[in-house]
């Protein structure tokens, strides 16, 4: 399994998001990180391709129901 994003990496990938998931293009809030926070805007670091590093090339911004239609999706919870 792919390791976990460093907060730098993922503070990158937030920044060139632009705070919208990168898949639909919903509007994030950068404080409601995690999937199981219910609250709107809620978004995950997601690794694009599991096997390969955890570097920010490899990172995107998604929503939670981009997220959760993902096939690793509740595989790893330390993304």
């Amino acid at each position: 399994m792919a390791e976990k994003f460093s907060e730098k990496i993922i503070e990158s990938a937030w920044k060139n998001a632009n705070g919208h998931c990168e898949r639909c293009g919903k509007l994030l809030v950068r404080k409601n990180r995690g999937r199981n926070s219910g609250k709107r805007g809620c978004w995950e670091a997601h690794h694009k391709n599991r096997s390969k590093e955890s570097i920010l090339s490899n990172c995107e911004i998604v929503c939670v129901s981009c997220h959760k239609k993902t096939r690793s999706f509740g595989k790893q919870k330390n993304q």
